[in-house]
């Protein structure tokens, strides 16, 4: 989607282009560098768990926006998807470090 709303032979293209796709990415790379620093099981299950629900849900809610709504408004999916995707991973992170913790305390 980002290759084919703009130029990518223009270098100000990337300039714009790199941090919208950094935005979208990133909820799902972040989970992953979590577990793999930290190398706890429980943080691991949790971010593992976390990233298989956020793709499912997230690749659904992707392809409704853009196969089968006919809104004008529906590619404000790539703003606000990635956006809950930040926060659902800041609340599953508090979790995750909280019950490693929690079990490394018993």
């Amino acid at each position: 989607m980002i290759l084919y709303a703009g130029d990518p032979t223009a270098l100000t293209w990337w300039a714009f282009a790199a941090p919208f796709a950094l935005w979208i990415i990133g909820p799902t790379i972040t989970p992953w560098v979590i577990a793999w620093r930290r190398r706890q099981f429980v943080i691991t299950a949790i971010m593992l768990v976390f990233i298989s629900a956020s793709s499912l849900i997230s690749g659904l809610v992707y392809y409704d926006a853009f196969f089968r709504s006919t809104s004008s408004t529906s590619a404000l999916v790539m703003i606000f998807i990635p956006l809950y995707q930040w926060i659902a991973l800041a609340v599953v992170s508090v979790i995750a470090f909280a019950s490693a913790a929690w079990i490394e305390r018993r």
